[in-house]
C-alpha cells in the first residue's frame, strides 16, 4: 500500500533547472517565493520578539534587575534587527524586496529611522541617523578630587526606548502584511506555472519525482513536521525542537 501523500522539494527543482537552465520561468518563481517567505519570516520573529518584549514590561518588577534590563534591550534590538534585514539588505542567498513605495509617508519616515538606528547606531556605533531619540553617547572628562585629578570616560547608553517600542511594532506590522501578501501571490504563480508545464509536458511529474522531501528529517521532529503539513492549506505553525 502506498500514501497518497508525498513532498516534494521546489527548491531542489528550481536549483537543477537553473543549472541545465530550463524552464526559466518555473525556476525563478520558485526562487522567489522562497525569498518572500524568509523575509517575512524575519518579521514574524520580530514581532514575536516584540510579545516577548510586551511581556517582560507588562510584569512586575523588584527593583533594580540588570538581567531583565538587558533581555529588554536586547528583544528590542533583534526586532530592529530583523525588521532592517528583510526590509532593506540582500546577501548572495537571498534577494530582497523594498517596500518603501507601498508605505504611506509616516511608515516612510519610520522606516528610515529604523534602518539608520540599525546602520549607525546597534550594528555599527553612531548616533543613529534620523533616530529621534539619544541611543548612546560617551564623553572623555577629568575629574577633580582635590588636589589630585584623573581622566576616564563616561558614558550612556538607551537601553529601552518605550515610545520606539510601539513605533517599531506598527511599522513591523505593516511589513509583514504587505510581505505575507506578496510570498501568497508568488505562490500562486508557481501554482499556473506548475499547472502550464504539466500541460505542456506529460512527463512533467518525473521531474518532480526526482526531489522528494522527508519533511520530519527537513524539521529535526516529526511532531514539526506534522505540525507544519496540518497548517498547509493556509495557516502558520510555528514551534521549538529541542535536542540533547
Amino acid at each position: 500500500m502506498t500514501s497518497d501523500t508525498a513532498t516534494y522539494n521546489l527548491t531542489a527543482l528550481s536549483e537543477r533547472l537553473f543549472a541545465e537552465r530550463r524552464m526559466l520561468p518555473l525556476a525563478g518563481k520558485i526562487k522567489r517565493a522562497r525569498e518572500l517567505h524568509s523575509l517575512a519570516t524575519d518579521l514574524v520573529l520580530a514581532l514575536e520578539s516584540l510579545d516577548a518584549l510586551d511581556a517582560l514590561i507588562a510584569a512586575q518588577s523588584d527593583g533594580e534587575d540588570w538581567k531583565r534590563v538587558v533581555t529588554e534591550s536586547a528583544l528590542l534590538n533583534n526586532a530592529i534587527i530583523l525588521y532592517v534585514r528583510a526590509t532593506k539588505t540582500a546577501s548572495d542567498e537571498r534577494g530582497r524586496c523594498d517596500l518603501r513605495s507601498r508605505f504611506t509617508q509616516d511608515e516612510k519616515l519610520t522606516h528610515s529611522e529604523l534602518t539608520d538606528l540599525r546602520d549607525g547606531a546597534i550594528a555599527h556605533f553612531g548616533s543613529g541617523g534620523t533616530y529621534s531619540g539619544e541611543w548612546q553617547a560617551e564623553l572623555v572628562v577629568l575629574q577633580r578630587n582635590g588636589e589630585d585629578m584623573k581622566p576616564g570616560v563616561v558614558t550612556r547608553r538607551q537601553m529601552l526606548d518605550r515610545k520606539l517600542v510601539g513605533r517599531v511594532r506598527r511599522q513591523v506590522a505593516v511589513a509583514y502584511g504587505l510581505m505575507r501578501t506578496l510570498s501568497l501571490e508568488k505562490l500562486e504563480e508557481i501554482t499556473v506555472e506548475l499547472n502550464k508545464v504539466a500541460a505542456d509536458d506529460p512527463n512533467f511529474h518525473k521531474e518532480l519525482l526526482q526531489h522528494p522531501l522527508n519533511m520530519s528529517v527537513f524539521l529535526t521532529s516529526a511532531e514539526a513536521a506534522e505540525s507544519a503539513l496540518s497548517q498547509f492549506a493556509g495557516g502558520y505553525a510555528s514551534g521549538i525542537v529541542r535536542h540533547g
